[in-house]
């Protein structure tokens, strides 16, 4: 019986010693990395970006007159900012998940929303998806648009 206690009671003193050492030995900090589908977000922009540059210079050496963005921009507002943002009425699941912040589950609440109300008519529409709180909608709201064209 005293073996036994004695065998608890080490235990119980290893057991101490370990959680005091591990809240003395100091921890390496934390880094804030972004996830796969922000990266594929970033990248995609950046390619965007890389294209229009490439463009410009082309037409700039080649001494082409073209329409400018802002004429484009003022005769089809709606296609002009849905090319560089994804339409929230045609958007697959995998296309919605290479959103920040949006994973699986998520995807499918926004197409199940889409589809039971008929179609998004606005971009804050998004708020009403469970699950997609201010912070998410925040993140979110630079990168969608959403077309008058019926899905």
């Amino acid at each position: 019986m005293i073996k036994s206690l004695l065998l608890k009671l080490g235990m119980l003193c290893m057991t101490i010693g370990l959680v005091i050492w591990v809240r003395w030995v100091p921890q390496p900090p934390v880094q804030d990395i972004p996830s796969a589908a922000e990266r594929q977000v970033v990248a995609s922009l950046v390619t965007e970006l890389e294209e229009r540059e490439g463009r410009t210079k082309d037409l700039s050496s080649r001494n082409v007159q073209g329409p400018s963005m802002k004429a484009v921009a003022q005769r089809e507002p709606s296609k002009a900012a849905i090319h560089s943002r994804l339409d929230l009425n045609h958007a697959s699941t995998h296309e919605l998940e290479s959103l920040p912040g949006i994973g699986a589950v998520m995807a499918q609440r926004v197409v199940a929303f889409r589809t039971s109300v008929g179609g998004f008519r606005t971009v804050e529409d998004l708020r009403e998806v469970k699950g997609i709180g201010a912070k998410t909608f925040d993140r979110l709201k630079p990168l969608v648009a959403v077309s008058t064209e019926k899905f």
